[in-house]
Parts: structure tokens; sequence; C-alpha cells
């Protein structure tokens, strides 16, 4: 099937797409502009441009953007821009604590934003009547017919399938273990539902533009109170089988080490996880109540505090350097909760790997987690499926 020749109605729809994505991606193109780009035919372009227009999805925009070229005679090109109500993306990122959701509008802007924090111990369907809570609140809020949603986007924690947005295993949450997350938002909301794991979320939006757009292979740990990983190539989450990949949190970074919770020894999440850190500093004589506190002592150059969560952090390094032997990234990204936290854990990658680094083969980031990117990238999901023809 996946080898037959494309219908002329596929072929419109592919290029409708085309062109919609480069209008939505602009600040203002023209239709000579569009035939530049695509290499499609003038009177095509016109008549898909008279379409999408007819269809209330764009509209001529009315201040002519700078291009910064030189006055020219003749007609003056007319502009376009996505209508930006006319569709919406619904993006949901969540873990044990609290679950955050984002609206965006046509042009990715946002509309709407919401946070709830989860009651301590509740299990799977608890948090799952909040996060539909959330989802009511923003389409009542913003005021959204059924019709201009064009799908909900998720983060979730734990290892997803991809394909039908199950939760395969995430033992943290009483109940989240095979729970079809996927399949009762689409049920409620009949509209595209896409999950994927919230470091991949992340990453996701760091690469397309965050702090590490400038990558092509880009490889993120994502250090909360788990350790997640993603790897993004060329502009896609990569997964394996329909499934996230990159447990990284439960690979093996010391062999019969420290007990994780999995049940497993050694485990990378049992070193570098806030909780391990909070552990591990209160065994070096730092006995902090908080990662916020842990926080305010890197900031302020506490040396003794920082020499303990190197020694935590070397064990980053190893990971990494698995990473870049299986994967050869361009970029490696630090994500925490905690931006010196964040770049003490990226410097130690950068040290581990400074021969790459010297060589140009290689980059590393630091970012603060942040509920609105997270959202961002749960909105590409939707944005990627709708244009998914390309």
């Amino acid at each position: 099937m996946k080898n037959m020749p494309l219908r002329s109605e596929d072929v419109r729809e592919k290029n409708e797409k085309l062109i919609l994505r480069y209008i939505q991606q602009s600040e203002g193109i023209s239709q000579s502009e569009i035939v530049q780009l695509t290499g499609l035919k003038a009177p095509t372009v016109l008549r898909i441009f008279s379409i999408l227009e007819g269809n209330g999805l764009i509209k001529v925009r009315k201040k002519v953007p700078d291009r910064g070229t030189s006055d020219k005679k003749g007609r003056k090109p007319v502009y376009y821009n996505v209508v930006k109500n006319s569709r919406y993306v619904i993006g949901v990122e969540f873990w044990s604590r609290s679950a955050f959701i984002l609206v965006v509008d046509f042009s990715k802007s946002s509309v709407f934003s919401s946070e709830v924090c989860f009651r301590q111990g509740c299990d799977a369907m608890e948090m799952y009547e909040e996060i539909v809570h959330l989802i009511d609140q923003a389409i009542e809020s913003v005021g959204i017919p059924p019709e201009k949603i064009l799908g909900i986007g998720v983060g979730a924690p734990g290892q997803v399938c991809v394909d039908d947005g199950a939760i395969i295993e995430y033992r943290k949450i009483p109940g989240f273990n095979k729970f079809p997350l996927g399949k009762m938002l689409k049920e409620r909301y009949d509209c595209p539902i896409k999950v994927a794991n919230n470091a991949g979320v992340f990453a996701l939006n760091a690469y397309r533009q965050g702090v590490a757009k400038e990558s092509d292979a880009l490889f993120t740990f994502f250090i909360r109170r788990g350790v997640g990983g993603a790897f993004i190539h060329q502009g896609r989450l990569f997964s394996v089988l329909g499934k996230t990949a990159f447990e990284i949190g439960h690979t093996i970074v010391e062999s019969d080490g420290k007990q994780c919770y999995c049940g497993a020894k050694g485990c990378l999440e049992a070193y570098i996880s806030e909780l391990a850190i909070l552990e591990y500093l209160s065994e070096a004589g730092f006995p902090f109540s908080s990662m916020d506190e842990v926080e305010q002592q890197l900031s302020e150059g506490n040396t003794g505090v920082l020499e303990a969560v190197k020694r935590c952090g070397k064990y980053i390094s190893l990971s990494a350097r698995n990473m870049m032997k299986i994967l050869s990234p361009d970029g490696f990204l630090v994500i925490t909760r905690y931006p010196t936290l964040s770049r003490v854990f990226a410097d130690i990658i950068s040290e581990s790997l400074s021969q790459e680094i010297e060589e140009g083969k290689l980059q590393v980031y630091s970012g603060q987690y942040s509920s609105n990117e997270a959202g961002m990238g749960a909105c590409d999901l939707i944005f990627d499926h709708y244009f998914q023809n390309l």
C-alpha cells in the first residue's frame, strides 16, 4: 500500500498543506515567493491560495512585511497570513505533581494557559479527570467550536506508545501502567490525539525554536523526579516500533550500584534524579529539604555543594559518552527545573567530551524547564500530524 501512486486528490491535499505550512511559518508571504520555494506552477499556487482563502484559513496581510529590498517598479505583491482564529491546538504536559495546558491559535500564538497541582498520592484516573477538567476549562474559556480544534498533544511521563497514546509504564503514579490515555481522550473529544514522552515534547521545542535550534541531531537529558531521554533527528522525535525510546534513566551506569525504585541496581536515575541528589547531599553533610535550597547554594557559589553535585553528575557524563558512541549526536541538551544545576551537568558533559567539542563535532546546551515550552512542544505533535503529508 505504501508504494501505491498518489491519487490526484492526495496530491492536491499535499500541495495545499505544503503551501499552508509555508504561510503559517512566515510573517507574510506572497504567491510568487511560494512558487520559488515549492517549485509549483503559478496557476496551481493561485488556485490553492483561492481555496485556502475561501476556506477561511488564510487572508491578505494588511501590513507589508519588511524584506529589506529597494523599491521596484511594477505591481506590488500581495502578502498572506493564516487566519489566527481559524484553527486551534491544545497542548498538555503533566507529571506526578502537576499538569499544564497551553492553547495556541493557527499562528502558534498562545491564547490560554493554566496549571493544576495534583493531590499527593492520587491515582491515574484522578489525574485523568484533572487533565480533562483543564482541557474543558480551556475550550470553554477560549470559546473554541469543536470543528476548529486540530487536535490535542500530550507530553506524558514514562514510556509511551506513540501509535495509540497509551502509557506503557510509569510506576510513580498508581494505575498508570498500560493506561489507555490516548484512547480515552479520543473518545471524549473526537479529534486527533498525539501522546509522547514529556522529555520528547520539551526536546522538540528546544530543537525547533529554543536553546538548541542550531542542532541537527539532539539528545536531551530531562531531569526532574525521574530522568528521561529523547533524541530529535532532523526535526523528528525518534521512536522504536511505535514506542518512545531512550528510557535513559533506567540504563545501568554502575554495576551492582544503588538500588533504583524500578528494582534494578545502578540505574542513572538512582544517581541524578532530584530525590537522588537530595539523598546524596544529605549523606555528604548537606541535609537540604528541597532542590530549591540546592539551587540557591549552587548559584551562590558554595564549593562544597558544587563538588558533591559533581560527584553525582559523573554518571551523566558516562551516559553521554555511551550515547555519543551509539547515536553520534551533534548536540546534548540538559534540562532540569533549575538553571544552575542544568549548567553544572552540562559542564560535566562538556568536560567529558571536550575532544569532540574542540573538533567542532558537538555542542552542549543547558536550559531550565518551562511549562510553556513543554506545552508548545506538545502542540507541535499536532501540527506535525496535521502537516504529515509533507
